[in-house]
């Protein structure tokens, strides 16, 4: 089957969106599908891949940029054309982000009112916005939501129709992310954390530090360490994190708060920890996450991140209610001191991962495939039959 990959950046190091297609890119292939990738950039070690790489002209408006993704799709013949999110000429819509309504209104949570209005008139949450109108406008596309948090947003948010609708949460590679790879670079890792051998270590791994909440995070250590609780907090690939740096120097606790810019194999992080903490305001379904549960680490975070849903709170970790709610993470935090606990929800964890691989992931596309396929076929002829 000829697949077509549509992402702005084809580089694993970007962030979930960019790092998940790179690895399924290389599932598809493995299996023997021709891989072709449309991005407007391509990390270097995407040359001489087995993916056919068609690059797209970079523009700062999205909107003008979707325009172009469009032109470069219709000159290639592809069997499925499968959009990450940034364009609107495509036979699958797999937007990694969610729903663009709900993003703004789960933002509004944790924005000041006085700053609300002109953050909504950013140009480019407009033009993010008539992407997706101009996307989930064509009936028949389908639409792929990556946990069921996200299918009831566009439902009932933007009216899809639940019959364009499918529901395919996000995978993992449980060999890449497995509790025996952790353990077997902890040491070397926890060094590179500065974390001491008694401390117990919480992780918190993101880009936008400010949505997924790195302040409560700050906090809810702050809490711990003013009880004496030998603990740190690894905050790991946020961008700029000038802010949360100074937040952590106000409460008194710099020497606990360890900052690491992002890094090309986020794997000794999960090896440095003990627990992953993701207090996030909005996460579709968290990569982070199911990756840190793979790793057998305890999962903190919120009901607004789609992972939440397959948790069973108190098995595999924790979750909140109120991403705001300082003391209610901090106690979390505080029970997860123990290390029996730990044990004991990390093997949960695990189990869980393993029931949502990468591999499963991929048999469930390729399934969806086979069904645009046929769509598009019946659609050509009328009188084939079902």
């Amino acid at each position: 089957m000829k697949i077509g990959l549509v992402l702005e950046h084809f580089d694993p190091q970007r962030g979930g969106l960019e790092n998940w297609t790179w690895q399924f890119a290389e599932r598809l292939e493995e299996l023997g599908h021709e891989v072709h990738v449309i991005a407007c950039d391509f990390a270097s070690s995407a040359t001489g891949r087995v993916p056919v790489l068609h690059p797209v002209e970079y523009v700062t408006s999205p909107v003008l940029r979707a325009a172009r993704f469009e032109q470069v799709l219709r000159s290639l013949r592809l069997d499925v054309i499968h959009d990450m999110g940034c364009g609107w000429y495509a036979d699958l819509y797999h937007p990694h982000g969610g729903s663009t309504r709900a993003f703004r209104e789960h933002n509004l949570m944790r924005i000041p009112r006085w700053r609300q209005i002109r953050f909504w008139r950013e140009r480019r949450y407009r033009e993010q916005a008539e992407i997706e109108r101009r996307e989930l406008a064509d009936p028949a596309a389908l639409v792929v939501a990556v946990s069921q948090m996200v299918l009831e947003h566009f439902h009932a948010l933007h009216g899809i129709p639940r019959e364009r609708l499918r529901l395919i949460h996000n995978g993992v590679d449980e060999e890449r992310f497995s509790p025996q790879h952790c353990a077997a670079i902890r040491e070397a890792s926890r060094r590179m954390t500065g974390a001491s051998g008694d401390e117990t270590v919480f992780l918190l791994v993101a880009h936008n530090l400010r949505l997924k909440n790195a302040e409560s995070a700050i906090r809810a250590l702050a809490v711990l360490a003013a009880g004496g609780a030998p603990a740190r907090l690894v905050i790991a690939g946020g961008k700029r994190p000038g802010p949360f740096v100074e937040l952590a120097r106000k409460l008194g606790i710099s020497d606990r708060v360890t900052f690491l810019e992002a890094l090309g194999d986020i794997r000794p992080c999960y090896a440095a920890a003990d627990v992953c903490v993701h207090p996030t305001w909005y996460d579709p379904c968290s990569l982070v996450a199911i990756e840190a549960l793979a790793c057998g680490l305890p999962l903190i975070t919120t009901r607004f991140n789609g992972v939440s849903e397959l948790m069973t709170d108190g098995e595999e970790g924790f979750l909140l209610a109120d991403p705001a709610d300082v003391a209610a993470l901090a106690e979390k935090m505080r029970v997860l001191l123990d290390p029996a606990l730990r044990s004991k929800m990390g093997a949960s964890a695990r189990r869980l991962a393993g029931q949502h691989s990468l591999n499963h992931q991929t048999g469930r596309f390729l399934a969806l495939y086979q069904e645009v396929v046929s769509r598009k076929n019946r659609a050509v002829s009328p009188d084939a039959g079902p």
